[in-house]
């Protein structure tokens, strides 16, 4: 069995090495050959060399510097397919740290279900050992209990796909930059009858990323306007695209509205939302 492991990775050298640490330590299925596929998005810290000097083996994509996640992980996806062809294609954060049975686990549950599907893996704050990142529902996160559990979004922390399943998707929709790539792809596979699923434990540790909310009484009007339009923050563009295709021009609309009036009265906005 055949599989590709993507990363992208910027400036984040310590990381990217105690990730790729992890991976290399992973438990495998018998019969697994791994190959890893790192986009380095013109990192200026070291990470190159570094790559180099402790990962030979990893073969290396050089970006641009403006690539942000969802380039960059096509671009190393896109690699992996002109460099052979794999059963299955593992999503991999250079933030996400794999307990040493990750991959070994969600083989184990892949091979469980009745028809092919995603599997996503729970990930937990090493701090607090809360859920940080995996799979969540409209309303809210799903802890893991033990068992698999049916989700509608995926984070890309750490993510199996099957061959079989990316030649109906085809890689992560280029229509995204950094954000909203890893839950179109999700919601892409279910319409095309391909379930996603959380791990039934946690697999790995990533802490919760500290943005700045955009919606943020304390933070002035131009800090939210631009947190709220910037590619790392909501990339409003973005998130209406992402929204009409999946969810209709009315519930856009109304979403959309209902964005534009928390940035620009975000006191008021709660005030009303809690009299309704």
């Amino acid at each position: 069995m055949k599989v590709a492991v993507i990363l992208t990775c910027f400036n984040r050298k310590e990381k990217t090495n105690r990730c790729l640490e992890n991976l290399f330590d992973q438990m495998l299925p018998e019969n697994t050959e791994l190959q890893v596929f790192l986009c380095d998005d013109a990192s200026s810290d070291g990470t190159s060399e570094m790559l180099e000097k402790n990962f030979p083996q990893v073969m290396k994509v050089k970006g641009n510097g403006s690539l942000f996640w969802n380039g960059g992980m096509n671009l190393a996806w896109e690699k992996a397919k002109e460099s052979d062809q794999f059963d299955f294609f593992i999503w991999l954060n250079d933030d996400t740290y794999l307990y040493p049975s990750a991959i070994l686990t969600m083989f184990e549950q892949y091979y469980e279900l009745e028809r092919p599907g995603i599997i996503v893996g729970a990930c937990q704050d090493p701090a607090t050992g809360d859920f940080s990142f995996g799979g969540t529902n409209y309303d809210g996160m799903v802890v893991p209990n033990g068992r698999p559990q049916e989700v509608k979004l995926i984070n890309g922390n750490i993510v199996l796909v099957s061959a079989e399943i990316d030649q109906k998707l085809n890689g992560l929709s280029p229509d995204f930059t950094h954000y909203f790539g890893d839950y179109d792809y999700g919601l892409r596979a279910q319409a095309a009858g391909f379930p996603c699923y959380s791990t039934e434990k946690y697999i790995a540790t990533c802490e919760i990323n500290s943005i700045p909310y955009w919606g943020d009484s304390k933070l002035s009007f131009s800090k939210r306007w631009f947190l709220f339009h910037s590619v790392k923050g909501m990339a409003a563009k973005e998130y209406f695209y992402f929204l009409r295709i999946h969810e209709g021009i009315f519930v856009s609309l109304k979403k959309i509205i209902s964005a534009y009036l928390r940035v620009l009265f975000p006191d008021l906005f709660l005030t009303i939302k809690r009299i309704f």
